[in-house]
């Protein structure tokens, strides 16, 4: 009976620890010398790693409130250790920028976030309107690429330029970071903020490093430029200035660490870029919900509730949640009803590690 006991445990420990992306959403109020304002931080778990977004706002109109820094934040947290340099930043590594030359993600607060997980792929979705039409934004990771995220942001008629911003721990003013770009048969180093790369280049790649300090560990962004126009470099921000008819853009993100960026330069110029271009062209970003997976999930939901009623669980409540799930999808197949079933699987899973 131990061994059964051991064993049932083994393989729910291994459910949980597999699981699917998910969102944490925590609210506090906080009172601004007499103003109140609610501070909304969501956690997306996507992947080896996960993306933050963070609002503050007036909970009488839900409108933004951007006081002090810090108040609005759209980052990532992937591949990097602690106390060590190098990185996507945390808290900005991502901005749209609309014609009038205004920031997009910040001025509404996202409508809707939600994952997804179709085959290799899992997905995050976060739909904003900042005006009267949708801007969508989309992170994705595949299992068997875990060390690339991939990312497209689409404004249909208003999008101007999409940055993304990579960190690479200065702590002296003298720090500088160095940018390379692959222009014809080389490479073109450059060092100097505002450094502009035309569309004329047909470059698609940028390694970035800190050339004074940290300087085996940098990041790698590859970008498809059928949408661009031209690149900015300024600072820490990669900045894609879009075509006037760009609807969208997609690029990658990676990283390496502990490696000379000399030898790891031709690698990523020549092999690396060229192929997770390829990918990144190959992604299908509106997929389908595959129903293989519910029914395999239906099945495994339903031998979970098997066990909790072997140990004298109630029951009647999921069995029947599952049969309606069932019909929803077979009616209309939707990844909201698949999550909704993924999470009953999940609750079901802790009642029966409850009883172990």
């Amino acid at each position: 009976m131990q061994k059964l006991a051991v064993t049932l445990l083994a393989g729910l420990c291994t459910t949980l620890l597999y699981a699917a992306p998910s969102i944490e959403k925590k609210e506090e109020k906080l009172d601004r010398k007499g103003t109140p304002v609610l501070v909304t931080r969501h956690t997306v778990n996507l992947g080896n790693g996960k993306i933050n977004y963070h609002t503050v706002t007036n909970p009488n109109d839900n409108k933004p409130v951007q006081q002090e820094w810090g108040d609005f934040r759209f980052g990532i947290e992937y591949w990097r250790n602690p106390n060590t340099p190098g990185s996507w930043s945390p808290v900005n590594f991502l901005a749209a920028i609309g014609k009038d030359g205004k920031t997009l993600l910040d001025r509404k607060v996202a409508e809707k976030i939600d994952t997804v997980e179709n085959g290799k792929m899992e997905m995050a979705v976060f739909t904003f309107r900042p005006e009267n039409s949708v801007l969508d934004v989309r992170i994705a990771q595949f299992k068997d690429r875990p060390d690339w995220l991939f990312v497209k942001v689409a404004y249909p008629g208003q999008l101007y330029e999409v940055w993304a911003s990579p960190v690479h721990g200065y702590g002296k003013p003298e720090l500088e970071s160095q940018y390379a770009l692959k222009e014809g048969a080389g490479e073109k180093p450059c060092g100097k903020p505002d450094w502009i790369l035309t569309k004329t280049t047909g470059g698609n790649g940028v390694m970035n490093f800190n050339r004074y300090a940290y300087k085996e560990f940098g990041t790698f962004i590859v970008f498809e430029k059928e949408s661009l126009r031209q690149i900015r470099i300024h600072g820490d921000d990669i900045k894609f200035e879009l075509k006037p008819e760009s609807d969208s853009f997609s690029f990658a993100i990676s990283y390496f660490k502990d490696r000379n960026p000399e030898e790891v330069r031709p690698e990523f110029f020549n092999v690396t870029v060229p192929e997770v271009e390829s990918f990144l062209k190959s992604i299908n970003w509106n997929p389908v919900p595959d129903r293989k997976t519910f029914s395999e999930l239906a099945d495994e939901t339903r031998k979970n509730i098997s066990i909790l009623k072997g140990d004298g669980g109630h029951v009647a409540d999921y069995e029947k949640k599952v049969k309606e799930l069932e019909t929803d999808f077979s009616e209309a197949p939707s990844f909201e009803t698949l999550a909704a079933l993924r999470e009953l699987n999940r609750e079901v899973i802790k009642k029966n590690l409850e009883n172990l």
